[in-house]
């Protein structure tokens, strides 16, 4: 569909999401009346979807209705959030964002503007990242990757699961803030970016605490030099945080992951999903679930994930064009 074509829809659309704004309050009632869909922009199997289903199956019975997780892989995310901008704007159809959602404005020529036409509803989930390297490696902290990458430019490697993730922009973070220069290593997904670490074939690497990562680190496959949080993480207590390594604030990076709109759906309507999302995490058996997976669960407001969630698509757009990354 060309740019034209999708900017009329649009049109069209925050046309129909501003009469049903307008609506008495009643006249909502109709809405989440048939299955809700859930679109994630990202293949079946990994870790966004396991938690989207998750969430799917706690939502369903406090809506009453049936909620499906569908599955639209591609460009950053930016296929499932295009498909998520042009449903109408009656809260049927929610978009499971995560962190390349805030990336690929700096990576893909979008057709659509993606804090204007998207709406949040909640943030779900808050991923830390964690700065890896082999137990056989000689870096035992994070000064000594500085130091070495000093005094050798362009010879430290870092593998990512792809150019955009969270993985590569942290690392691209990390070398300005500190004026080092690494060689990244891209990979498809963060499992062969792991294997790649473990072989020996890079020296380092930032990944989510996955459980193939915990069981590296336990049978001392796998250091991790820092969490990239301010402060330590109560769960991973003898993990130093990037905080306390004296190179100034703005060095945390969270792969959180939550749940948006289409803009111009009915207050009414966000309001109710976002209800039924606080009710899901407030169940003891969601969260272990998705503890589970190795993410930290949560709930938002509307209006903290939307502040949020643009900061995030500043932040890491201004990361991605230093790192010379352009739109393709």
């Amino acid at each position: 569909m060309t740019s034209h074509l999708i900017s009329r829809r649009g049109l069209a659309l925050s046309a129909i999401g501003a009469a049903l704004i307008g609506l008495p309050r009643g006249a909502c009632a109709a809405f989440l009346d048939r299955p809700v869909r859930i679109l994630v922009g990202f293949a079946a199997g990994g870790t966004v979807d396991a938690v989207a289903r998750v969430l799917a199956n706690g939502m369903g019975p406090i809506l009453g209705q049936q909620v499906i997780v569908e599955n639209k892989p591609g460009g950053s995310g930016s296929i499932a959030a295009n498909a998520a901008i042009l449903a109408p704007p009656d809260g049927q159809t929610l978009l499971f964002g995560i962190f390349s959602l805030a990336v690929a404005p700096a990576l893909v020529k979008l057709n659509y503007d993606t804090t204007a036409d998207l709406t949040a509803v909640s943030q779900v989930a808050s991923v830390p990242l964690f700065m890896l390297t082999v137990d056989k490696s000689p870096f035992r902290s994070i000064a000594d990757v500085v130091t070495t990458a000093k005094a050798a430019p362009d010879t430290i490697t870092y593998a990512s699961g792809g150019v955009g993730s969270s993985a590569h922009l942290a690392a691209e973070l990390f070398s300005r803030r500190t004026g080092i220069r690494l060689v990244h290593v891209p990979f498809r997904g963060s499992a062969p970016a792991m294997q790649a670490l473990v072989a020996g074939d890079v020296q380092l690497l930032w990944d989510t605490p996955t459980p193939t990562m915990q069981t590296f680190i336990a049978q001392g496959n796998l250091r991790a030099l820092a969490v990239m949080t301010k402060e330590r993480l109560p769960a991973f207590a003898g993990i130093p945080a990037i905080g306390e390594a004296g190179l100034g604030g703005d060095l945390d990076v969270v792969a959180w992951q939550g749940v948006l709109v289409r803009a111009g759906t009915p207050r009414e309507v966000i309001s109710k999903l976002n209800n039924a999302i606080v009710q899901t995490m407030k169940d003891p058996a969601t969260r272990e679930r998705i503890a589970a997976i190795g993410v930290e669960p949560m709930a938002t407001s509307p209006e903290a994930f939307d502040a949020f969630f643009k900061a995030e698509v500043t932040r890491w757009t201004d990361v991605a064009q230093r790192a010379g990354l352009k739109a393709q």
